[in-house]
């Protein structure tokens, strides 16, 4: 048989492009219908079975199969044929991957991802089941996701109509890890046996597990006929009990317990779903598919949605192949066997696998005898020693491999920019992740726009960990510096910012105290690149002023003098000093002219000192009663040999008006006139004169009514006389 190459042309209409997948039974290629110019799919069987009419009849019944059936859910046959010695099936081209891969790349799917799945695929397998048809190899890798997120299911390789699904073979096809258990003791298999696998594809979809594993076939099968399918919430957090019960009444080991079909499956589905008031789901494409790669896949026991292996009772007479947990098979039916009293259970021979990253599980029971001889011959021995080998090679490689199967934890990180907030936060759950939003400076990007996400987009992270939507704040201000002026505050608001401390030059503030952040270069406010570098300025306080000279100011214009100076009086001394008048400062601490820092206390030093007023020209009454009001004693009065113009009047202090003196000994002598000229009073009335008379300190003598008028005096006006000196008047009327 000649091998295709690209470039070759299939029935002189499909042109080869490029291997998609390659399995043990046909290869699948990317091909361009060239009568219509659309992109196709070409599965093209495998030489090694071209000869055989059971693989060439499974072939066509696939493409019969398929062509009849026709659903968005399903994928699409266009045409089938021969080619000289390649039989091929056309198919729709799906551009997206594998459920298989899906899962492999995300892991376990929340509730309403895995609702929106089995929506899809148990649609499709509605419209196989309401035409009479058993697909028989559901499973995850058989399950597509188109590039417009739509679900399909494909494979109908093993289709039977539901009148030819009574056992009459010694065979069983199918994949080991979703075989319903009819199909494993090759009864009647009927709907409900792809009942069964969907429901093994739902608790898979949930837990990222298959629920039987073994060391052996033997011990997976042995699971499966006498073990129910765990509940998945009991293998992972946050499965609905609604969700535990549509896996537990789809896997029933009784067949009549299960759902009839795939339509009461998904009517079951939209109720619970419904019940949960699940969101809607887009099935996201899987970005490590093998129809993005687009490469030949060498190993043709590589898993791939079309591939088929085939073995027969003969050889699996004596052992058990461990075959891929994903990978059709054909064998044979398990029968039990009488077991001796210690026996627990029979013996079943059926493909399995353990993921690497279950926990294996309890070696199996011994296998008990079968109930006849079986003839031996040469053959069977040739065939024992070829599987043992291939048992060893296919061990070794699972177990290379076994990092890759647990590797379905992990997701890639997507790309969100150029989305918006709800568009990212999508995208970020649909690759299985919790979004969270994280505003970042960015010189490049504008406000409010998505800069990226952390960890960044291709990274690979665990399902279900946190993934933050970088939202930019565009570029960094200068922070506005605390109002307490802290160094380690401003240092966190800087690197909140990506900016970086740089140590400026200190400075002298009156505001900030000495070591706090006093400024900045750029100033607060202005915008610059992120990772900047601001140099910080911090205060040495406030700046040194010189002491200024307040001597002789009051006590009030020299404490505001002080103040304006950013000086405080914390005393105020008082002390005598004959140079300074009262509440005159004479003396300040520290001295004028020291430099202190602003904010110092001061010491002034103010005068108590009493200054003689000036009372000359008083009268001996008026002069004292002012230097009592001013705190000052009279000691004695003396007299002078002057003339004064009225009665006992002061002529002078002794010590004199201006004398600053001690308020401890304050007393002063009054000087007062010892004569006094005689007023005129002549032409006065007689009461007039003596008034005036009086107030100079002279009695009046006169013989006459107060209402007479003087017509003579004696001494005459102007005279000098002694004080109390009587002047004689003579009066008329």
């Amino acid at each position: 048989m000649s091998k295709l190459n690209v470039g070759d042309l299939l029935d002189g209409r499909y042109r080869i492009e490029t291997p998609i997948a390659r399995g043990g039974m046909s290869t699948v290629y990317r091909c361009i219908d060239t009568r219509l110019g659309r992109p196709v799919a070409a599965k093209v069987m495998d030489d090694r079975y071209i000869d055989d009419p059971i693989f060439r009849d499974r072939f066509r019944r696939e493409a019969r199969s398929m062509a009849q059936l026709s659903h968005p859910c399903l994928v699409n046959v266009y045409d089938t044929g021969e080619d000289g010695d390649h039989l091929f099936l056309i198919m729709e081209l799906i551009n997206g991957g594998t459920l298989r891969e899906l899962l492999a790349e995300r892991g376990p799917m929340p509730p309403h991802a895995a609702a929106a799945v089995m929506r899809s695929m148990l649609t499709g397998l509605s419209v196989a089941h309401s035409a009479g048809m058993v697909h028989r190899d559901i499973k995850p890798d058989n399950i597509l996701i188109n590039g417009d997120h739509q679900v399909k299911l494909a494979d109908f390789g093993l289709v039977r109509e539901t009148s030819q699904n009574t056992a009459t073979s010694d065979q069983i096809i199918g994949t080991v890890s979703y075989l319903s258990p009819e199909q494993v003791e090759g009864g009647d298999i009927g709907p409900e046996s792809d009942v069964y696998s969907a429901g093994i594809v739902l608790y898979e979809l949930l837990t990222g597990e298959i629920p039987f594993t073994g060391d052996t076939q033997v011990a997976q099968a042995f699971k499966r006929l006498n073990n129910d399918v765990p509940a998945p919430s009991t293998r992972i957090d946050g499965v609905p009990p609604l969700f535990d019960a549509l896996v537990a009444q789809a896997t029933s080991r009784n067949p009549e317990e299960r759902f009839t079909d795939a339509g009461e499956f998904l009517s079951a589905v939209d109720s619970a779903a419904a019940e949960l008031s699940l969101p809607a789901f887009k099935v996201p494409i899987p970005r490590n598919a093998a129809a993005h790669r687009a490469t030949e896949i060498e190993d043709d026991a590589a898993t791939e949605e079309f591939g088929t292996r085939e073995f027969d009772a003969d050889e699996m007479g004596t052992e058990v192949f461990n075959s891929g947990p994903t990978e059709t098979s054909i064998l044979e039916p398990v029968v039990p066997t009488p077991a001796p009293a210690q026996a627990s259970a029979p013996e079943t021979r059926v493909a399995a696998a353990t993921p690497a990253h279950q926990a294996p599980s309890p070696a199996p029971p011994t296998p008990v005898s079968p109930p006849g001889p079986k003839p031996v011959s040469n053959r069977s021995g040739i065939r024992l020693g070829v599987w043992l080998t291939v048992i060893f090679i296919l061990t070794c490689a699972v177990a290379v491999g076994g990092w890759g199967f647990g590797s379905g934890r992990y997701g890639e990180i997507p790309e969100v920019i150029g989305m918006d907030r709800v568009q990212a936060t999508a995208a970020i759950q649909n690759g299985g992740f919790e979004p969270t939003i994280q505003q970042v400076y960015n010189d490049d990007t504008a406000v409010d726009q998505i800069v990226g996400t952390n960890p960044p987009f291709g990274s690979r992270a665990v399902r279900g960990s946190n993934v933050a939507i970088l939202i930019s704040l565009g570029r960094p201000t200068i922070p506005t510096i605390p109002t307490d002026h802290s160094v380690d505050r401003y240092r966190a608001l800087l690197s909140e910012r990506t900016l970086t401390w740089q140590d400026g030059d200190q400075v002298y503030s009156d505001d900030v105290p000495a070591g706090g952040v006093a400024e900045t270069s750029p100033a607060v406010g202005q915008e610059v690149r992120t990772g900047t570098a601001v140099s910080v300025s911090l205060s040495k306080g406030p700046a040194p002023v010189a002491v200024p000279d307040v001597k002789g100011l009051s006590r009030s214009a020299a404490e505001s003098a002080l103040k304006s100076a950013g000086l405080k009086v914390a005393r105020v001394d008082e002390g005598f000093i004959s140079t300074t008048p009262k509440d005159h400062v004479f003396g300040i601490l520290p001295a004028p002219g020291t430099e202190v820092t602003r904010g110092t206390e001061v010491v002034i030093q103010v005068s108590t000192a009493l200054e003689v007023p000036d009372i000359v020209g008083m009268s001996q009454e008026e002069g004292t009663k002012k230097l009592q009001e001013a705190g000052i004693k009279v000691d004695q009065i003396k007299q002078d040999n002057t003339t004064g113009t009225k009665a006992h009047q002061v002529v002078g202090t002794a010590p004199g008006p201006g004398t600053l003196i001690d308020p401890s000994s304050s007393s002063v002598d009054i000087v007062v006139a010892k004569k006094v000229k005689v007023p005129n009073v002549v032409g006065s009335k007689l009461a007039d004169a003596k008034e005036k008379l009086e107030e100079a300190g002279l009695s009046a003598s006169s013989s006459g009514s107060d209402s007479s008028r003087v017509i003579t005096q004696s001494p005459r006006a102007g005279s000098e006389v002694d004080n109390g000196k009587s002047v004689t008047l003579k009066t008329i009327g």
